[in-house]
């Protein structure tokens, strides 16, 4: 009795879909907080593989998974779901995770966002695609709609959890019924990893398209970087107006650089872009995001 007791008072401890909303949101800036930190400082991995494939990766996915693996083996949740108050149990029993739980629990909140994000990276800047990775897309199309529907039977409380992840994994969120156990270390460093977390939502919100379109109008575009004095034979060469600064043409498919403001073909834009990563006229870095199509009135 004492056991069926434990259990329906864990099925009461029930949080609402906006808390375990929320704490996605935030496990889902980790990533891109750590990726524009190490993009700063350089610490990135470079190097020629085999032939011509290059290996270019960062450290922010094996920071990411040592983080979430740190915290679902001290409290049983993830990083966001332990900022709100939440943890992972067995949906049977309401027991906390066994150490297999916990790897699975870390790799899959790892490499399912790092692998969709790549993907929809290398899909936005028009890069040729394999038919597998055109094949991932439609399963990550298909998970979402599923994690969608399961989210609507958790929410008129059909369904035990929210996500299919957690189906599979016979896995539940709830409040847990005491606090969990740890030596004042821990407790000091997770504390203070939760205190970034208003800093990884400030870097997400500096970061956003949305807040940069927004603030584009307010500031002046850069000036280009300063070369020496041209002769005036080289000075004749220079792109003249209606004219690419890449090819030196007539522009076609006019695109602007939102960092920059200079405007380009598409085609020579998105190709120096592949290659250097910078706008060609100021060097400052750039995205495929920062890129805007001109339309003729």
């Amino acid at each position: 009795m004492a056991e069926a007791a434990s259990v329906r008072q864990n099925l009461q401890n029930v949080p609402s879909i906006f808390e375990i909303s929320a704490a996605e949101t935030l496990d889902n800036l980790i990533y891109p907080a750590l990726s524009k930190i190490f993009d700063y400082f350089g610490l990135r991995l470079d190097f020629k593989l085999w032939g011509s494939l290059r290996v270019r990766e960062e450290f922010s996915p094996l920071i990411t998974w040592i983080l979430q693996y740190l915290y679902l083996r001290k409290r049983a949740s993830s990083f966001g779901e332990s900022f709100y108050g939440l943890q992972r149990t067995a949906t049977a029993t309401g027991e906390l995770l066994t150490r297999q739980q916990q790897f699975t629990s870390a790799t899959l909140l790892t490499i399912l966002p790092y692998v969709e994000r790549k993907l929809r990276s290398r899909s936005a800047r028009h890069e040729g695609t394999y038919a597998w990775e055109s094949h991932l897309i439609s399963l990550f199309h298909a998970y979402n709609a599923s994690k969608a529907v399961h989210t609507f039977l958790y929410l008129i409380k059909y369904a035990s959890s929210h996500s299919p992840l957690f189906r599979a994994l016979r896995l539940t969120l709830r409040y847990p019924s005491e606090p969990p156990m740890e030596d004042k270390w821990t407790y000091v460093f997770l504390k203070g990893l939760e205190v970034l977390a208003f800093f990884l939502q400030f870097i997400q919100w500096w970061y956003s398209n949305d807040q940069r379109r927004k603030m584009g109008g307010t500031l002046q575009n850069p000036e280009p970087m300063q070369h020496p004095e041209l002769p005036h034979e080289l000075k004749d060469t220079l792109p003249k107006n209606g004219e690419c600064p890449v090819c030196l043409l007539k522009l076609q498919t006019p695109t602007a650089c939102a960092v920059s403001g200079y405007v380009y073909c598409w085609k020579c834009i998105v190709t120096h872009l592949k290659e250097k990563g910078t706008c060609p006229v100021t060097s400052y870095p750039i995205t495929i995001d920062d890129l805007v199509r001109i339309y003729e009135s």
